[in-house]
């Protein structure tokens, strides 16, 4: 019977570059099916016979959005593992990091809240905090993601390291 040794697990500091596009994928998806949804629910709506009506592209555009946030998720689990932790005791964009999950936990509770809420009032606030936050959601991603390359590209290459996961 052969013992294998087990390797340690030395996580690569970078994301590749397909690891980013399927993150800025998954997160731009999210984040413009909720934005069209917006669109669609504020400013197409229309009296019917019985008030007002939705939109037909509403509960597709919904659907979507839902389907993303469930993918934005799983992704937010990979990423906490292979991005945040080995990030985590590095001083440099740790603060605009803290600032991205803060806005994927607020984005999170909101959206179980307008799923699950039963009263009118709170759902009509976690509607308005969660369409804000993901709104704003935009700035700190750019931010982070945009002095992530500046750092990047600051850094001397090192011999022997993986830079890219």
């Amino acid at each position: 019977m052969k013992h294998h040794r087990h390797q340690t697990y030395k996580p690569r500091l970078y994301l590749s570059a397909r690891a980013k596009l399927v993150t800025y994928a998954v997160v731009g998806l999210t984040w413009c099916s909720g934005v069209l949804w917006l669109i669609f629910h504020y400013f197409f709506s229309r009296q019917g016979e019985f008030g007002a009506e939705a939109d037909p592209f509403e509960h597709p555009l919904l659907v979507l959005h839902g389907a993303c946030a469930f993918a934005a998720l799983w992704l937010a689990g990979w990423l906490w593992h292979v991005h945040v932790q080995p990030w985590w005791s590095s001083p440099r964009r740790r603060g605009s990091g803290i600032v991205l999950i803060a806005f994927g936990a607020v984005l999170i509770m909101s959206g179980w809240l307008l799923y699950y809420a039963g009263d009118d009032e709170l759902r009509r606030w976690s509607s308005v905090v969660h369409w804000g936050t993901g709104l704003a959601l935009v700035v700190p991603l750019l931010v982070h993601g945009l002095r992530a390359a500046r750092y990047r590209n600051s850094q001397p290459e090192v011999p022997g390291t993986r830079r890219k996961i």
